[in-house]
């Protein structure tokens, strides 16, 4: 024992007082603390002193069978990961923790390489932090497509590497894995991406990495001083974004998070729309002419995608007035599904987007239009902010409880979830969501018809939010999402029948709940009704 504590206390005077892993203080009176390998006998690491190290016993035993050093990287990341997220609360934007977040907290001090094109070859001149010049000489590659593809491939060094935000702004979140994968010594398979773009055979420029992102990161966190990258030399960034966006949408087996795709597909179409309505005449040009005789026959469809993708993510960003954009502090813009988050990016867009969003391109010239487009945005951001303020926000919805097994937990202690918890869950389920969105739209398009807010009167049909709408409008349309949150349905915990009817996920079930009060496949009416009538109703006489 006498050992153990000498052991003990050398370790920790060499550590100045710090657990290896999360290197915070350990009070040796109060903490229990472990000794373990820094590095795994299986990789070599020494059974002696030299590769102990005293950690905090609950960052040592949370491990497994990792070592000390992976624990200390995945704990590192994890912090980069909550520093970069934790502001994502209810006045957030969004949270994104990307590669050049990563780049900025382990290689601060990056530099431009010197480019040097000597005939078929291309060299990259640059300093180590210490001072010492290097130069490396890498031969052209080039690809016979059309325009021809001219590329390099070679290993470079996190030193000279950036992160090309424009072209793929893609979040890492999901990194761990990758992280001991390459910690365990295990070669990278394919070479990152990036470009460079050089005005003359001589000068400087940064290597922008745009693809493989997560291979990149995580090498990185491994603490590898290079990274096997294609580099693509002077070509067109809009050809390599399109080329991107396609190889991450359409073509792709792991598929860009909705978010990022709407936002690399909105910059794609904004390029190109801004090209087409410089210097013409606004009363002359059109959404809709636009897409029909300018885009290229190939590219349509594909534009009128970018199309909703700008419509949606200027949406999700943008602000009404001062006010941003609540919605996406509450949903899961990354993975597909959440264990935190009430809303999933698919039920948001599906149910909410583009229910309200008139997303089919406008005949109306664009003197017309773009009045309307961003009243639509701004009204929009409002009505997602109302939700959010009634449903979701000042902790109706605990996000430390997130939405794992609710049901389960209802189930053994009724008391276990609180009502407005219970509510906010149960009406961001899909399902429900889409149904109950669709009698809201209605009641809104009644609302704004009846006090004649429309320009054209037929514009609410398929354009709710194409209107001048005024304070006095807003205060019926919060007691249509206030009757909506109130309705006695979310919070059922005592009739079973009910209780197990609401966890369906068919829309054609809630159809039965919500618009005609029945439970699926029966006849008496045992709920009341959620549809547009009651809902304009409880707006107007509450």
């Amino acid at each position: 024992m006498d050992e153990r504590k000498e052991l003990i206390s050398r370790l920790y005077k060499r550590q100045n007082g710090l657990c290896y892993v999360d290197r915070q203080a350990i009070n040796l009176h109060v903490h229990a603390v472990d000794i373990d390998h820094i590095i795994a006998l299986a990789r070599g690491g020494a059974d002696d002193e030299t590769n102990w190290a005293l950690a905090h016993a609950a960052c040592n035993r949370s491990k497994g069978t990792r070592d000390l050093q992976l624990q200390r990287i995945l704990y590192e990341f994890r912090q980069h990961l909550q520093k970069y997220t934790a502001g994502a609360d209810e006045d957030s934007a969004g949270r994104s923790f990307t590669l050049k977040q990563a780049l900025a907290e382990l290689r601060p001090n990056r530099i431009e390489a010197g480019i040097v094109i000597r005939g078929s070859n291309i060299e990259l001149a640059w300093q180590t932090e210490d001072g010492k010049p290097v130069t490396e000489s890498y031969p052209l590659l080039l690809d016979v497509s059309t325009p021809p593809a001219k590329s390099f491939v070679g290993m470079i060094p996190f030193r000279c590497l950036h992160h090309d935000e424009d072209i793929n702004p893609r979040s890492i979140a999901d990194l761990e894995p990758m992280i001991e994968e390459f910690y365990n010594g295990n070669p990278q398979l394919q070479p990152s991406l990036a470009t460079i773009t050089i005005k003359s055979n001589e000068g400087k420029a940064p290597i922008l990495v745009f693809d493989g992102q997560h291979k990149a990161a995580a090498q990185l966190y491994a603490r590898r001083e290079r990274l096997l990258v294609r580099v693509f030399v002077n070509h067109d960034r809009e050809k390599l974004k399109e080329t991107n966006y396609r190889a991450h949408t359409k073509l792709a087996q792991v598929h860009f998070p909705q978010l990022i795709n709407d936002k690399v597909g909105a910059d794609l179409f904004k390029e190109e729309f801004s090209r087409y309505i410089e210097g013409a005449d606004p009363t002359k040009i059109s959404e809709d002419v636009f897409l029909r005789k300018s885009v290229q026959r190939v590219q349509r469809s594909e534009y009128r995608s970018y199309f909703g993708n700008s419509l949606r993510y200027e949406v999700l960003v943008g602000k009404a007035g001062a006010q941003q954009n609540k919605i996406l502090a509450f949903t899961e813009t990354v993975m597909p599904r959440s264990t935190r988050y009430p809303l999933s990016y698919d039920t948001l867009q599906k149910a909410m987007l583009d229910l309200m969003l008139f997303l089919k391109p406008a005949k109306e010239t664009i003197d017309v239009t773009i009045p309307y487009r961003q009243l639509e945005r701004e009204n929009l951001i409002r009505l997602l902010n109302v939700f959010v303020e009634e449903v979701l926000a000042n902790g109706r919805f605990d996000l430390n409880l997130g939405v794992r097994r609710i049901e389960e937990k209802l189930e053994k202690d009724p008391q276990s979830i609180p009502d407005s918890h219970l509510r906010a869950y149960r009406i961001c389920r899909k399902a429900a969501m889409m149904v109950w969105c669709e009698e809201l739209r209605r009641a809104i398009r009644l609302l704004l018809s009846t006090r004649t807010r429309y320009k054209i009167a037929n514009w609410g049909e398929r354009r709710p939010l194409w209107a001048q709408m005024l304070d006095e409008d807003w205060q019926p349309i919060r007691k249509m999402i206030q009757a909506i949150r109130d309705h006695k349905v979310w919070g059922e915990s005592v009739n079973q029948d009910v209780v197990a009817a609401i966890t369906s996920t068919k829309q054609k079930d809630w159809k039965e709940i919500l618009l005609k009060g029945t439970l699926p496949g029966r006849r008496e009416p045992l709920l009341p009704l959620l549809d547009s009538q009651y809902m304009f109703q409880a707006a107007v006489e509450r």
